[in-house]
């Protein structure tokens, strides 16, 4: 289990039970966790909501982020003022981004400006992408896709969007273009208010705010509005880059270090506090990197991990939150407070321990979904990343479904293949068989988006407000096993406001197992009622009735 999580090792999971977790806030006392199984659980101070739990004020036992835990979700990332108003982003197995917390300037992509307690999907342009990282600044916010695009959103008062204007602040989704159009982007960093691109070729490219050289490039105007190279690294290949408040730090492919930017505590490591407008190399001596880290904490140093896994750090040293002796310093006793202006040596094993004992104590990395990176001519690209790219081409597609002028274009092969329905439909001697279109009447333009979707994905990304209408479209075409994904997130989201609907939608569709765990949550929520009817389908309308009056009950 990593080290950030001791503190909280009473919640009672085992380090092989847990697939990720982001510890955070000012004092690193908010925690939430992913199990293997999916379930997603949080504990905390939980300030103004920030758990994602749906309320306000310390949650004192691990309680589910329901709208999460079918989700898969792989990662977290925390962004804006992270001491006492974040914004937290969490990034699905499948490429989704659900978002909550500060949202004063639209930074949670959410085409609104209010702060939400509850974790809510990122849509708008980034529908049916697959995001792979998401970066934050103070207020804005950027989102890498697997095609190598870059989205921005939030704060743009000093270009940081890069969009050619500091015009508008964003609250939804838009693509970035000019430099970048054409080029594929491997990995995104953000600043307090600056924004940084890598590129499959190596190159960084920069734009937003540039007070004291903190862009790197060769303007030296306060403000860059569109993406621009950085100059100064002609002739190397970086690797990674990881962004302070207001400094950049690169790795070559060589294990060379550059930085540049402010340096007001010894951050860039060169020997001295100067600003530093274009890359420079940080001393040699440490040797071959192989991993770099910061955050926008100033409390917190910078540090790399060597390829013999000597881990140095150097910058501000402003407090000490861990001190076991398996992999305490003594010498940090002696330069707590102080400014370390080029690297030191430490005894300590790894990344995750720096910001273990530095504090605050929370996670530093700024996490990426691990999938096979998709180029241009798709070199290297697994077949259900080619599969997922031509759902909905009008291009390449042979069929199209028609919603009040809509169209969502698809592959008659597909659909053949994966549900008998459609393969009777296309193969048999129908005037079907012949036909290019259908208009669809009776689903919305969303559900039968998201059925479609299944058949070149094999993967369900929706609310519970829209999986019973999946449901029902997956029974109709007889694909049974859409039918139980649907059914696994109707349960995790029933509530005693939709029992009822679910319930009924249930009979009608013969959902046995669904009818009785619809029974056995409306049986637990109030048992004294519905303890006093048995458990018999042809009462259903009885089961209707309860459920109808211990949802009115649960609203008053």
């Amino acid at each position: 289990m990593s080290k950030l999580l001791v503190k909280w090792a009473s919640f009672g999971y085992r380090e092989q039970e847990i697939r990720t977790a982001i510890v955070f806030g000012k004092k690193g006392e908010n925690v939430i966790i992913v199990l293997k199984n999916d379930e997603v659980l949080a504990i905390g101070k939980n300030q103004d909501g920030c758990l994602g739990t749906g309320n306000e004020g310390e949650v004192k036992e691990l309680t589910r982020i329901e709208i999460l835990c079918t989700h898969k979700i792989e990662g977290f990332v925390c962004g804006g003022n992270v001491s006492n108003y974040p914004s937290i982003f969490a990034i699905s197995g499948s490429g989704s981004v659900f978002s909550w917390g500060q949202n004063m300037y639209g930074q949670l992509g959410l085409g609104t400006r209010q702060y939400t307690t509850v974790p809510t999907k990122i849509s708008g342009s980034l529908k049916g992408k697959r995001v792979v990282q998401v970066a934050c600044g103070a207020e804005h916010t950027l989102a890498l896709t697997s095609e190598g695009e870059v989205y921005a959103f939030g704060r743009n008062y000093c270009g940081q969007l890069g969009l050619g204007t500091t015009a508008d602040n964003l609250s939804r989704p838009q693509r970035l273009g000019g430099l970048l159009d054409g080029k594929i982007v491997t990995s995104v960093a953000c600043q307090h208010s600056s924004s940084f691109a890598l590129l499959h070729s190596g190159e960084i490219y920069s734009w937003g705010n540039n007070t004291n050289g903190r862009l790197g490039s060769s303007s030296t105007a306060g403000k860059k509005l569109s993406p621009c190279k950085v100059i100064g690294l002609e002739g190397v290949l970086i690797s990674q880059i990881v962004c302070g408040a207001y400094f950049t730090l690169a790795l070559s492919d060589d294990g060379k270090l550059f930085s540049w930017g402010e340096n007001f505590d010894g951050q860039l490591g060169n020997g001295t506090t100067e600003h530093v407008k274009r890359p420079a190399i940080i001393s040699t001596e440490m040797g071959k990197v192989r991993e770099v880290a910061a955050t926008h904490d100033k409390s917190h140093p910078c540090a790399a991990i060597t390829e013999k896994n000597q881990v140095y750090i150097w910058g501000s040293v402003n407090g000490i939150e861990f001190c076991s002796m398996k992999f305490f310093d003594y010498r940090f006793k002696l330069i707590v407070g102080k400014t370390i202006e080029t690297p030191m040596l430490t005894f300590l094993s790894s990344l995750d321990d720096v910001f273990t004992v530095f504090y605050p104590p929370v996670n530093y990395q700024q996490f990426r979904l691990k999938i096979t990176k998709v180029e241009n001519n798709q070199k290297g690209s697994t077949i259900i990343e080619r599969f997922r790219k031509e759902f909905d081409n009008p291009e390449t597609a042979d069929y199209a479904f028609i919603f009040e002028g809509k169209k969502i274009h698809v592959h008659k092969i597909f659909l053949t293949i994966g549900s008998d329905v459609f393969k009777k439909k296309f193969l048999g001697d129908w005037d079907d068989s012949r036909k290019k279109e259908q208009i669809v009447e009776g689903h919305s333009y969303e559900a039968f988006y998201a059925f479609l979707k299944y058949f070149y994905t094999d993967e369900v990304d929706i609310m519970p407000e829209l999986a019973l209408e999946v449901y029902a479209i997956a029974h109709f075409y007889l694909v049974s096993d859409l039918m139980e994904e649907c059914e696994k997130i109707l349960k995790s989201g029933l509530t005693m406001q939709n029992v009822a609907d679910v319930y009924e939608k249930a009979i009608v569709l013969g959902a046995k197992d669904l009818c009785e765990f619809c029974f056995k949550f409306c049986r637990e929520n109030l048992v004294d009622v519905v303890d006093s009817i048995e458990s018999d389908e042809s009462k259903s309308e009885v089961f209707l009735e309860v459920f109808r009056w211990a949802a009115n009950q649960k609203k008053n």
